[in-house]
């Protein structure tokens, strides 16, 4: 209750800020708003994600959502409310709701300066977002609450270059108390510039990332490099790759660690009349539930091919591998994680789809047994209305 109290203060002084801001804003605005609703039914062969004890359940999610925008030649604003209703036919203990909730705006002080700032809510289930963002299953349905706040300082030195700086902050609660709650501060300073094709765009940023828990003390440094080329008006990829430093100061009888690696995030995009796509690969440290920080690869991608005006079909897959950073024979704890997920979709208008998606995902944990590995397969049929406006 105290995070969610925190995350309404944040957000309603983000607002007051940027509504003040905005009243010396130029009159001739520009706002969006989208109002979507998805229906979705899926069976799930293993609702909890577990080893052994699989249990299979009918699952019905109902997922309203809005988008407000609001764009002068000053002021960029946008806000986003997202719900979805998860309802277990024969499981009704484990019926939630799942909320996420932004605030992003960037306004210009002068024609040189500008600033921006973000806010963010989420309660969402520990086990799916445990998987997307470190490929480790967390067996159930717990909740997990999380806010993030920042804020920014640009300042254009030239047509051609921006340097600048900001500062986030992320806490993580979970409803567990068996799971290990978090809080992060980072802060980054970068150099961008346009090379003189017009095309070509470099940045160079480090970041100095310090955390808690009631475990250990963190502290990351890392230096980024960032190269963003569009090959065609459809085509564009952004690589980049850095080093980073992570200590760890353990509060209990564990070694002190010191680890060096490297970081990556790179992607290739394609947008076109008849297919959309990305193809891309990260690199970086995640903690665990329990606590751990792992290091985290990850192979994915995503395409939508359109076949016909109205008919087209999809793939979505990814590959993690995670490991420890503090490997030692004690305490090693390394996994594989993949999942696919082929599907179809059609189009009833231009703002309405009917998706019919299957996904195989399986987990298996190195040095350990052969047979300790976790798999899970679903299918859903998806409804989704979008209802677009501008004025």
């Amino acid at each position: 209750m105290m995070l969610r109290s925190k995350m309404f203060q944040i957000m309603l002084m983000a607002c007051s800020s940027l509504l003040f801001f905005s009243t010396s804003a130029a009159l001739s605005a520009e706002t969006s708003l989208l109002t979507s609703i998805g229906l979705r039914q899926e069976y799930n062969d293993n609702i909890l994600n577990s080893r052994s004890d699989e249990i299979d359940d009918y699952i019905s999610r109902v997922t309203p959502a809005l988008k407000l925008s609001y764009n002068t030649e000053i002021l960029e604003l946008s806000t986003l409310a997202v719900w979805s209703g998860w309802l277990f036919w024969d499981n009704s203990d484990l019926n939630r709701v799942n909320q996420r909730y932004g605030l992003d705006g960037t306004y210009r002080l002068t024609e040189r300066w500008s600033v921006n700032g973000l806010a963010r809510y989420i309660k969402d289930s520990l086990q799916d977002s445990q998987l997307d963002e470190t490929g480790s299953i967390d067996a159930g349905l717990s909740d997990r609450k999380r806010i993030n706040a920042g804020a920014g300082l640009d300042y254009t030195v030239s047509e051609r270059s921006t340097i600048g700086s900001d500062y986030n902050f992320q806490k993580t609660n979970y409803q567990r108390r068996s799971r290990v709650d978090t809080e992060t501060h980072s802060v980054r300073v970068f150099y961008r510039h346009r090379l003189r094709n017009e095309k070509d765009v470099i940045t160079i940023f480090p970041r100095f990332i310090w955390g808690n828990t009631d475990d250990y003390d963190a502290y990351n440094s890392t230096l980024n490099f960032r190269w963003q080329h569009p090959f065609s008006e459809t085509l564009d990829t952004s690589i980049t790759v850095g080093v980073r430093n992570t200590h760890i100061d353990f509060k209990d009888d564990r070694s002190n660690t010191n680890d060096w690696g490297g970081l990556a995030d790179m992607w290739l995009r394609k947008r076109g009349e008849l297919t959309t796509g990305r193809l891309g690969f990260s690199n970086r440290l995640q903690p665990r539930t329990n606590g751990e920080i792992v290091n985290v690869s990850r192979l994915y991608t995503d395409i939508d091919h359109r076949l016909s005006r109205r008919f087209g079909v999809g793939f979505g897959g990814s590959v993690y591998y995670s490991e420890l950073i503090e490997d030692s024979p004690e305490n090693d704890d390394d996994r594989w994680y993949f999942v696919v997920s082929p599907s179809a979709f059609y189009r009833l208008t231009e703002n309405h789809r009917l998706s019919l998606v299957y996904s195989y995902s399986q987990q298996k944990s190195l040095d350990r047994d052969n047979d300790r590995k976790t798999d899970r397969q679903r299918v859903w049929l998806q409804l989704t209305f979008n209802f677009p406006k501008t004025w």
